[in-house]
């Protein structure tokens, strides 16, 4: 495929449905979006970009009414779909169609693998991998306004251009690794309905500061996540304009019963876009829950001393390994799992345990912990001896 090709611009339900119905014979498609998201709850999708082996296709989807050929696309199995840092685009195109992409391959996850920091970017990898330097984009760009200028055009058709390229260069280069299945557990994961559209019940998981709470003022912080997350996608109105987190969680402090109690509590903006009637409810809902069935936090234990220490001895083994596999460390293990592990390294459900992480770091962890490893420094270098090797010798 050539490194530049002449985008075509998509701007009628008809010829969107001719291109994607085109693309259904096609091995892989790489896919970008641009949106808009700063004053809706939902994204406001204004640019969909689809590359193939046909060229670059930039659907203009404020002007697109239908979008089952998308939706068709995305689920048609036979057809690899290629994003780099895919989640939010995922989850962008689940709620403007309800499709998930499968099969679904991502170039930040595959880079990961194969020695690029964690996260890099999709410029440093086209750099590294194709040895093309992108321009670098606006990121205050109004994909809403229209027409789009022939830089913005540019820069979207780029988008996809380059990863179409990837895939089969980071395909290659995993396959060989060995390395290529490790994928399937974080594709997994990403394409999950449940991790792309989440319950609502469970909104005060993510408000800040909701480990301040507990008993029935974290049960009325539930519910008042609850009625702020139906009342921000009923009115399509970011959450914090319904009302914000430090509101919310002095509101369930005080569970305050009338408007001029309401009224008293910093962080409520009386003049803000919310039903107080509907708040006020919530909060009443909360208090009238009966002790069993209160929200309980998962408490996260501090680590004792003796577990700080195995925790360090278990990174610098980390480390190394990940060091001697060209992989960044946090995609072995990250610090909560080290500690969750050194807490309990019996539990077969850790993380570290499971899959290729148990062959590469899982299992040594657990013999360090045994103390059946020693850790040494040889020239600078981390030396790890099996105890029970070198005495069986």
């Amino acid at each position: 495929m050539e490194t530049t090709m002449t985008p075509q611009y998509l701007d009628t339900d008809a010829a969107f449905t001719a291109a994607l119905e085109s693309l259904h014979d096609a091995p892989v498609v790489a896919i970008d979006t641009e949106f808009m998201r700063e004053k809706t709850y939902y994204a406001k999708l204004c640019l969909l970009q689809i590359a193939s082996e046909q060229g670059v296709l930039l659907v203009d989807t404020l002007r697109i009414q239908d979008c089952q050929p998308l939706a068709a696309l995305l689920a048609n199995t036979h057809v690899m779909k290629v994003f780099h840092a895919g989640g939010q685009d995922l989850e962008i195109l689940y709620q403007a169609c309800g499709a998930v992409a499968s099969p679904y391959f991502d170039t930040q996850d595959a880079a990961e693998l194969i020695g690029y920091s964690a996260q890099v970017g999709y410029g440093a990898l086209v750099a590294g991998e194709l040895g093309v330097d992108l321009p670098k984009a606006d990121s205050f760009t109004d994909w809403a306004r229209r027409p789009l200028t022939p830089a913005q055009l540019s820069y979207a058709a780029d988008d996809v251009t380059y990863l179409l390229q990837l895939y089969p260069l980071l395909s290659e280069k995993l396959t060989r690794a060995g390395r290529l299945d490790w994928l399937r557990e974080p594709f997994a994961a990403k394409t999950d309905p449940a991790v792309l559209d989440p319950d609502p019940s469970d909104a005060y998981l993510k408000v800040r500061r909701i480990s301040q709470l507990k008993g029935v003022h974290l049960a009325v912080a539930r519910e008042l996540a609850l009625w702020r997350e139906e009342e921000a996608r009923r009115r399509d109105l970011p959450r914090r304009w319904v009302l914000g987190d430090e509101g919310l969680i002095e509101v369930a402090k005080r569970m305050p019963k009338t408007t001029e109690a309401l009224s008293g509590i910093r962080g409520v903006d009386m003049r803000g876009r919310f039903n107080k009637g509907a708040l006020l409810a919530a909060v009443q809902a909360g208090r009238d829950l009966p002790p069993e069935d209160w929200p309980v936090l998962k408490s996260r234990k501090r680590p004792r001393q003796d577990v700080s220490a195995a925790v360090d001895l278990m990174t610098a083994l980390v480390r190394q390994r990940a060091h001697e596999a060209e992989v960044a460390p946090t995609l072995l293990a990250n610090h909560s799992q080290l500690e969750n592990f050194a807490l309990n390294p019996d539990d077969e459900s850790s993380p570290l345990l499971q899959g290729w992480r148990r062959e590469l770091i899982g299992a040594e962890l657990l013999q360090l912990l045994r103390g059946n490893l020693v850790l040494s420094l040889d020239d600078d270098r981390l030396k790890i001896d099996n105890v029970e090797k070198s005495t069986e010798r």
